[in-house]
């Protein structure tokens, strides 16, 4: 008799066991999320995303913009010459105008008539500058929409304030 209480519990057990898992009564809103918000924020490191403000300006201002999986985006302005764009460690010459994304200007090569110099892959320029160039022909001009990511990281930098978006005009002059 008391074999048959222990499979009816059994029974039971598996019974219950099994509508939960196939009606998903136990289920939370978003499995895909870590409930514990430590495991959230370095997942976010890992993998960092546009904030949900920035990605709507995005679409408002830029939504023509070409997207790189790195999170880099950019429209050509004006189509560049030749089949050559330059490679890692090429010593690249360029016009660049920096802004913050409500349109603080951070520095202006155009206005001054100046070029920006900076070898590819060097970490003498940030990332966002390292990728768009290295896809670039001669006389091409961009507006790159750069995240913080590929720019100045949680920290800033300056007068750049942390996990800032940065929107640059560029011109790529040459490069050896």
């Amino acid at each position: 008799m008391r074999s048959l209480y222990v499979l009816l519990g059994l029974g039971a057990f598996l019974a219950i066991a099994a509508f939960i898992t196939r009606s998903g009564v136990m289920w939370r809103q978003n499995p895909g999320r870590p409930i514990n918000s430590a495991m959230r924020e370095a997942l976010d490191r890992q993998q960092p995303q546009w904030s949900a403000e920035d990605e709507k300006l995005l679409n408002e201002r830029f939504n023509t913009a070409r997207k790189l999986p790195s999170g880099l985006r950019y429209i050509v302005r004006a189509q560049g010459t030749g089949d050559a764009s330059p490679t890692i460690g090429a010593e690249v010459t360029a016009r660049i105008q920096g802004q913050l994304f409500d349109g603080t200007l951070l520095e202006d090569f155009f206005e001054k008539g100046g070029k920006a110099t900076f070898r590819l892959g060097s970490g003498t320029a940030i990332a966002g500058w390292d990728e768009a160039f290295r896809t670039m022909k001669r006389g091409e001009k961009r507006t790159l929409i750069v995240p913080y990511w590929l720019a100045y990281g949680e920290k800033g930098k300056g007068k750049i304030p942390p996990k800032t978006t940065l929107i640059f005009e560029v011109e790529l002059l040459d490069w050896r």
